[in-house]
């Protein structure tokens, strides 16, 4: 079932066009640069989106512009991930994952703080931020050494149910999703205005 769902809605937003994903993206990127907490954070922690996701290039470059931090994943052998800042786009390459990462080693990833937040990727969201990724587990296992970040999933509104997604008790809820139509539920919603 999970697997088939997410073929099915990654099939969907693979047959978007262009412009619609650009301006639904623009339109998520407008919901949360509006809200209180991206006005709290000093950190925006977020993914470097690939070409059929939704596009964060524009979100960076905003926080970029309010003065904030970006830090972007890097993604490790075994399941592991870290964060780390970046000031500019030219600092990205492609990964052996195939997705744009920094090029740069530290021995300790970026500390989310209090107020920060982190703009999660995924294929399938349910209206409750239960998630399906890509099948590699990275952000549930970070996210469950920092439980009480707010984790904002992005994606576009077919690629949230209105049923339960079935999920593994492993399995991070997000906090809140955000669609191109708007805030639409999550573990926590109330908390994003």
């Amino acid at each position: 079932m999970k697997t088939i769902l997410r073929q099915k809605i990654l099939g969907q937003r693979k047959d978007m066009s262009g412009a619609h994903r650009q301006e639904g993206s623009q339109k998520i990127v407008n919901v949360i640069c509006n809200s209180s907490r991206y006005q709290k954070a000093d950190t925006i922690f977020t993914f470097v989106s690939m070409e059929e996701e939704v596009n964060t290039y524009p979100l960076i470059e905003r926080a970029w512009q309010d003065g904030k931090k970006v830090a972007v994943p890097i993604a490790k052998k075994g399941g592991k991930m870290y964060f780390v800042n970046i000031v500019s786009f030219v600092e990205l390459q492609k990964s052996r994952f195939g997705v744009m990462e920094p090029q740069k080693e530290e021995s300790k990833g970026v500390i989310p703080q209090k107020d920060d937040i982190f703009i999660v990727p995924g294929s399938v969201f349910d209206e409750k931020g239960n998630r399906y990724g890509y099948g590699g587990g990275y952000y549930d296992r970070y996210f469950q050494s920092y439980p009480d970040i707010f984790k904002i999933g992005v994606a576009f509104s077919f690629q949230v149910m209105d049923f339960e997604l079935q999920v593994e008790q492993y399995d991070v809820p997000v906090d809140c999703v955000v669609t191109e139509n708007g805030l639409i539920g999550g573990s926590n919603h109330e908390c994003f205005d």
